[in-house]
């Protein structure tokens, strides 16, 4: 009772673990999320802002383009001078075309506008309105840079509006009662209050002066807008940005950016908690059906655990008796339920399990410890006298930089093949042993040059010992000694597609198909009664080792003799790894 109480606690904290992780890590990826949509709807709406903020400058600048290219009409220069020249113009003519002017440059906007135009001498003005009449005001004081804000201006629609005014010539703005001419362009803040109506992008926007007050539509909460500008500081400090606000226990995203034509700022504000509300539905939804999960798994654990606690104990106990070595534990398959076929797996994996230990792995894994330990055993007496001839006949002549290389490099060559403690090395120390062999041959022939090109991810991976040296003696003795001239050898060693791969070719003697098929044939025999040459050694290495993927590929070289290609499988690889470890 006891284990089965321990056994369904530790299912359910189980479970429960895994749905607070999950809950947790679902926290933080929402939490990360929103930061993320935050930021990509700041930048979409200051981006919409933006371009809805040049459409107004836009045609601001249109309005503002009209008085420029009236300050340059030849007709509007003859009525700025028209007292001087009433003895060669009609000044009636003139007169009429100027309103027609008006009228015609009035009408090209899509904004309700006013075009006047104020002669000083003559103290005379000319309008698209009717009703305008000379303003002496204009002339007591310096007229204003760019576009002034008139709460007191009147036009049909509104009684405020934008206005500007350009004297002529351009150098007596700040004297206009000396200058000829005064162009006024207005415009009503209906106009802006009928765009800022048809802008439609969540929440709502209107413009801001901090000494002018607001401009909106009939829509807008003024209060909510006064609200949102108090808690943004230094506004004049910047000229876009985009924000947070908290108030009225709401989140808004408020972004302003300055109109470059007017200098007013055109904010937009939305409730934050409107656009998230999608997301943050889908939250409660996850973590309601986490918990639901959570309920239903423990009461699915709880129907589990009752119907195969019985038969796992059983199955626990078999195998605790397998683990003590008493490898004839079977178990009674006296139940017909989904158990009796695992039972009935368990026992016969126990009855192979058996026969292989006592009557092959062990004999196996015997027969490969001493098969490596009989392959390095076999060093050629022939080599070893003939390196022991060099040195003696060089010590002679007094080449002690030969004796001493052949000695040092004999001395590795020995050393790694005759040693017993690990049947593993990597490609690395194997390179190591073939640079010795290289280096050895090419004392005593002076002839063979080589070049070896081994990635270095390569140069760490696991190998059996004596794979690549038995390849490259091979392409020296049955290569490279039966060609006059000198002798050419190129190693290469690459992973790919998970398959390792050093190839060693040579310019030797080189071999025809027919050969190739014979030595073929020779590699793939199983066994050989006088111990098989170097490569069938390699060969059958591999083969058993990795499996029947991995082996040798013989062809012709570009070099002109042979190239002998050394295939591993990685998962062979791993395998024979781990297996060693």
């Amino acid at each position: 009772m006891r284990l089965r109480a321990n056994l369904f606690l530790k299912i359910t904290v189980l479970l429960f673990t895994i749905i607070s992780i999950t809950l947790l890590l679902y926290g933080l990826s929402y939490k990360k999320d929103v930061g993320v949509i935050t930021e990509q709807i700041k930048t979409s709406d200051l981006n919409h802002l933006d371009f809805f903020t040049k459409q107004m400058d836009n045609n601001v600048n249109q309005l503002a383009g009209l008085a420029y290219t009236l300050q340059r009409d030849p007709t509007i220069r003859e009525y700025e001078h028209i007292q001087d020249l009433q003895h060669l113009i009609d000044p009636n003519k003139t007169t009429l075309t100027v309103l027609e002017k008006l009228a015609l440059q009035t009408s090209s906007s899509t904004w309700e506008n006013q075009i006047n135009i104020y002669n000083i001498q003559k103290r005379e003005a000319l309008s698209s309105d009717a009703s305008v009449v000379f303003e002496e005001s204009l002339l007591k004081k310096p007229l204003a840079k760019g576009w002034n804000y008139d709460p007191s201006m009147k036009m049909n629609s509104s009684d405020n509006g934008f206005r500007l005014l350009l004297a002529d010539p351009v150098d007596f703005a700040e004297t206009p009662e000396l200058s000829n001419m005064i162009i006024e362009v207005r415009f009503p803040v209906s106009n802006l209050q009928k765009m800022i109506g048809e802008y439609k992008y969540y929440g709502d926007t209107f413009l801001y002066h901090p000494k002018l007050g607001l401009i909106k539509n009939q829509n807008l909460d003024t209060n909510l807008a006064i609200g949102i500008m108090n808690n943004l500081k230094n506004i004049q400090a910047e000229q876009q940005f985009s924000t947070t606000v908290y108030l009225q226990g709401k989140q808004y995203l408020v972004s302003m950016i300055r109109s470059t034509s007017l200098g007013w700022y055109m904010i937009h504000y939305s409730p934050l908690e409107q656009i998230l509300h999608p997301i943050r539905t889908s939250r409660v939804s996850f973590i309601t059906a986490s918990f639901v999960l959570l309920a239903l798994s423990t009461l699915f654990s709880l129907i589990m655990f009752r119907q195969v606690q019985r038969p796992i104990g059983i199955l626990l106990r078999a195998v605790n008796k397998m683990k003590e070595g008493y490898w004839s534990t079977r178990i009674p398959t006296k139940t017909n339920n989904e158990f009796s076929l695992l039972n009935q797996g368990f026992n016969e994996m126990a009855q192979k399990v058996q026969e292989l230990i006592e009557c092959v792995y062990l004999e196996q894994l015997r027969t490969k410890d001493a098969y490596l330990k009989q392959l390095q055993a076999q060093i050629n007496p022939h080599f070893l006298y003939n390196c022991l001839n060099f040195m003696k006949s060089k010590a002679r002549v007094g080449d002690t930089a030969s004796v001493e290389a052949m000695a040092l490099n004999l001395g590795e060559y020995y050393r790694y093949i005759t040693r017993m403690d690990h049947s593993l090395t990597t490609i690395g120390q194997e390179m190591k042993l073939v640079e010795s062999y290289l280096s050895i041959q090419n004392l005593r022939k002076q002839r063979i040059d080589y070049s070896i090109s081994i990635t270095d991810v390569l140069l760490t991976e696991p190998i059996p010992k004596l794979l690549i040296q038995p390849i490259v003696e091979n392409s020296i003795i049955h290569g490279i000694e039966k060609k006059l001239g000198d002798g050419r050898i190129m190693i290469h060693g690459e992973i790919k597609d998970d398959t390792l791969i050093i190839s060693v070719e040579d310019n030797g003697a080189g071999m025809d198909p027919h050969q190739m098929e014979e030595l073929y044939a020779v590699l793939d025999t199983p066994i050989r009664e006088d111990g098989g040459c170097g490569l069938w050694n390699v060969q059958q290495r591999l083969k058993h080792q990795y499996g029947g993927l991995s082996g040798l590929l013989i062809e012709p070289s570009e070099l002109g003799g042979v190239k002998v290609t050394l295939r591993i499988q990685k998962k062979g690889l791993n395998h024979v790894t781990n297996t060693t470890r």
